[in-house]
């Protein structure tokens, strides 16, 4: 779907026909789950926050203005929306990343979307410090490289949702990337 079909189903919304709804939330659920559930760790309360942040767009949905891509409307109360929720509950950055469900334990895999074959294979164990790094990561580093690194956001998009200028987004990226870097390398894997 292009920028141009987001437009006509908001409109759609907007003129009553609130199943046009389902369409927005089919298309972005799995990109808000993925970036809530990188910031809490937690799966059901992913799940909930993910719901949250769709009930807050479409109350909120008149007041998108058409000025900016939809999609960085939605980042915009995404972010906005975790932050807020950080705020709240303390526990929200110190529960792992991974789910238990009864007796199994699932990791979240992190795909290397690069065609590199000899970066292709990471253990489990290095895959296990790469997580406990990100979410020990301070905030602000942490939700910048998830926009970027696993989001996969252009510097522009990512200006825009944080509402800081473009080489304070290059700068951030860079610094987390060197901070994650430094405490892996710390931790043998770098």
């Amino acid at each position: 779907m292009s920028t141009i079909n987001d437009i006509e189903i908001v409109n759609r919304v907007l003129e009553g026909d609130r199943d046009a709804f389902a369409e927005i939330i089919k298309k972005y659920q799995n990109m808000v789950f993925r970036y809530v559930y990188y910031q809490c760790g937690n799966y059901d309360e992913a799940m909930d926050i993910t719901q949250d942040i769709f009930i807050t767009v479409l109350e909120a949905l008149d007041s998108f203005r058409q000025e900016s891509k939809f999609s960085t409307w939605l980042y915009s109360i995404m972010v906005n929306h975790c932050k807020n929720y950080k705020k709240k509950n303390s526990r929200f950055s110190m529960v792992p990343l991974k789910i238990t469900r009864g007796e199994d334990e699932v990791d979240i895999q992190l795909h290397d979307t690069r065609e590199n074959p000899e970066a292709k294979i990471i253990t489990e164990d290095s895959l296990k410090i790469i997580k406990e790094e990100i979410e020990k990561l301070p905030d602000d580093f942490r939700e910048i490289l998830t926009l970027r690194d696993i989001e996969g956001l252009s510097y522009n998009e990512i200006s825009d949702i944080l509402g800081i200028n473009l080489s304070n987004v290059k700068v951030r990226i860079h610094r987390g990337r060197e901070y994650l870097k430094n405490r892996l390398h710390a931790r043998g894997l770098v």
